[in-house]
């Protein structure tokens, strides 16, 4: 992709949360082929996974499909809005999804940890700069 297209294209990516609840009767990796395969949409349609929460089996507030249970999970990830429909599109078809729901955030937490990390190295980098100017100085 170009450099302008790219570009262009960052301009309208933007940050969203999905949190899909698996039917809890599939096995572990069934179920690890699910979020994968969810994983795998997202990256295909130039989206970026930034992290994937497994919540584990919850029971559900109401029976849905004859489910009691469910298996939660949260995903983070960075693309553009026409990504949200194809994701909406492929849990309606998918049986094994009881529901999911996803949210446009303003940062993702991920975002904030890494600028509060880079920020304490930047810090430790100066503090370590400053010590080294001061040692010079008196030697």
């Amino acid at each position: 992709m170009s450099e302008p297209a790219n570009n262009l294209r960052s301009m309208h990516v933007r940050s969203y949360e999905t949190v899909v609840i698996i039917d809890s009767k599939l096995e572990e990796a069934p179920l690890e082929e699910e979020i994968s395969a969810i994983e795998g949409l997202i990256a295909s349609n130039q989206g970026e996974v930034l992290d994937t929460e497994r919540w584990g089996s919850r029971k559900l507030s109401y029976e849905i499909n004859d489910a009691h249970q469910g298996n939660f999970t949260l995903i983070r990830f960075d693309g553009e809005p026409a990504l949200v429909d194809v994701l909406d599109r492929s849990f309606k078809l998918n049986g094994r999804v009881l529901r999911h729901m996803t949210k446009r955030v303003r940062k993702h937490p991920a975002h904030v940890y890494e600028k509060a990390e880079q920020a304490e190295k930047t810090e430790q980098a100066d503090k370590a700069e400053q010590a080294d100017k001061k040692t010079g100085a008196e030697a």
